[in-house]
């Protein structure tokens, strides 16, 4: 039997079976993580530095700005930018994720390397400037993880240190965290300055403990509002009380019932300190996949979440046993209707517009309460009818000083008016609702002049740092030619520096207000609204808020009875609404 003829080779033509990836440049992105800024830390700006470095010599193309997580830890994965920069991936927008070192991916192995699993399954390419490890070999993902083990060995160790200077205070009767910094009643001392937000804290040697004494013109006034409160004024009225002789906390901010109570709650005035019990700082969580992770429960806590240790620091009494007595009292008192069932106040929104509603005296965000019991109509499910909740003006209640004289709106108005809304949504009303102020709301989309003023100057800073890198390159290729002393360049070199320095921070500014500025997003199709209001009719109120937040900014209320003009919906396909006391002559003038 003859051979079989060998299989005939084509051979492809110049393009032909070669992959578009072949044909241009790989297209990376550089990813940064700071944990706490800190003067120590490494900036963004050399991270970034770092990673384009590392495009440069590899032919790299950054296909986009840098993509940054400032302030986030290392340990934990969901609120930071990783879950996007995966979803970048799946969706094939670049090739090659570029760090500065492995630990700013993140300092929890296990997690990391689930990470950077799902990543190369996508085909990208993940390269650390300073610590560069190719994954794709069996050497490579073994040093990639050891370096993961590493930061997450030196994250343990911070934590465990940290652990260690909280005992150690705890036992010398010494607070910890933001009560190191001040508290209401007490100073540190005459020539310490001033502590500042994110800034190391400077003490004078006789205050390297950190006690802290009792203010002679505070104090008092601290010794008071415990008497105060354990003899049954509300507080209410010792909020008041404060506002009238213009007493404000220790940071300069007005005290609300808010802070009063975190005054009060913490003991400090009576000569104690507190440490959160260990099982109420954090709450264990199941994925869908089963795995589990820990959060950081909310801050939120009542008097039974602490350990109450007697301080080092001096009481505003003098005796012990009076603070006891009075501590006691207001236990008791604050504890008071309480069930051992329901410690502390649940903060789960009760109605489905609740933190929609605002006033259209102040711009302040309206609170909930129920009519008295005499007049309520009968309740329906186990809940209180929507004519006899009322929402009221937050500042009014509180402080009495609301400029259009505090309105209010029953939750059945309210329902009535969104509902009404998403109907004109669904049947196509593109403007959203006749009532809607549309001139103005497409005035302040435009933004005016200061949006376009501000685009530019982010252009102009761009074009002014690359410019400033051209002059250091063509610096440091003159001090290789000797061309220049080394003396100069670098007087020349600091120049530079301080040059960038400025560039970068205005830089920095103008980002933040473009962050902070209310994003308007595009208006859905009506299909999608009537296919929310589906699942809308049949969720619970906790579930309708979050697909009423989803598709609504604002509610305004005005004063007035007619329910027709009532409320304003504003939803967030248009810019939010103008500030209250804002002249009509400005919105001209803006037009």
């Amino acid at each position: 039997m003859a051979p079989a003829p060998p299989p005939i080779r084509l051979r492809p033509t110049q393009d032909e079976g070669i992959p578009e990836t072949f044909k241009r440049k790989k297209r990376g992105v550089i990813y940064v993580r700071v944990s706490t800024a800190r003067p120590d830390m490494i900036s963004p700006e050399l991270q970034v530095d770092s990673g384009r470095k590392l495009a440069d010599a590899n032919d790299i193309e950054l296909a986009m700005d840098p993509i940054m997580d400032l302030g986030e830890s290392g340990r934990g994965f969901e609120d930071r930018e990783i879950g996007r920069i995966k979803e970048m991936a799946r969706n094939k927008e670049f090739d090659v994720l570029i760090l500065w070192i492995w630990s700013r991916f993140g300092r929890n192995l296990k997690e990391s390397l689930q990470h950077l699993d799902d990543l190369l399954a996508y085909g990208i390419e993940v390269r650390a400037a300073h610590e560069d490890f190719d994954g794709k070999t069996t050497i490579g993902r073994f040093a990639i993880a050891q370096m993961l083990n590493i930061a997450e060995l030196e994250s343990n160790q911070k934590s465990d240190m940290w652990k260690a200077t909280i005992e150690r205070r705890k036992n010398r009767g010494l607070p910890h965290g933001a009560a190191t910094r001040g508290k209401f009643g007490y100073y540190r001392c005459d020539s310490c300055p001033p502590p500042e937000a994110g800034k190391p804290m400077d003490k004078c040697p006789k205050c390297k403990e950190g006690i802290l004494k009792i203010d002679p013109l505070t104090g008092p006034i601290l010794a008071k509002l415990y008497l105060d409160y354990v003899a049954g004024v509300s507080v209410r009225s010792m909020v008041l009380w404060l506002r009238r002789k213009k007493i404000v906390n220790w940071t300069g901010r007005e005290i609300d019932a808010g802070d009063l109570y975190s005054i009060l709650d913490s003991g400090f005035g009576l000569g104690f300190v507190r440490y959160t019990l260990p099982e109420e700082l954090y709450t264990v969580i199941t994925r869908e996949d089963g795995t589990t992770r820990t959060k950081r429960k909310s801050a939120h806590r009542d008097i039974t979440a602490y350990l109450y240790y007697r301080g080092k620091h001096q009481a505003v009494f003098e005796d012990e046993v009076e603070c006891e007595r009075i501590w006691d009292a207001y236990v008791a008192r604050r504890l008071k209707g309480k069930s051992s069932d329901d410690k502390g106040h649940s903060h789960a929104a009760k109605y489905e517009v609740s933190g929609l509603l605002t006033c259209s005296g102040c711009g302040f965000s309206m609170h909930s309460m129920l009519r008295a019991k005499k007049v309520q109509k009968p309740w329906v499910d186990g809940k209180p009818h929507p004519s006899d909740v009322l929402f009221r003006c937050t500042r009014h209640m509180k402080f009495k000083d609301c400029p259009g004289g505090g309105v209010y709106v029953t939750l059945e108005t309210a329902q009535q008016t969104v509902l009404a809304f998403l109907d004109r949504v669904i049947a196509g009303d593109q403007a959203g609702a006749e009532s809607l102020p549309v001139r103005t709301a497409e005035v302040q989309a435009k933004g005016s002049t200061e949006v376009v003023v501000e685009l530019k100057r982010l252009d102009e800073i761009k074009v002014a740092l690359a410019a400033i890198r051209q002059k250091e390159d063509r610096l440091t290729d003159a001090v290789l030619e000797e061309l220049i002393s080394k003396e100069s360049a670098r007087r020349k070199r600091a120049e530079y520096e301080t040059q960038k320095s400025a560039l970068r921070e205005e830089s920095a500014e103008l980002e933040k207000k473009f962050k902070e500025r209310p994003k308007i997003i595009a208006m859905p199709e009506a299909a999608a609204v009537a296919s929310a209001m589906e699942v809308y009719d049949v969720a619970e109120p906790g579930d309708q808020r979050l697909i009423l937040r989803a598709l609504i900014r604002e509610v305004r209320v005005n004063r007035g009875r007619d329910p027709e003009t009532k409320c304003n919906v504003w939803p967030l396909w248009v810019a939010p609404p103008l500030k209250p006391g804002l002249a009509a002559k400005d919105l001209e003038v803006a037009a």
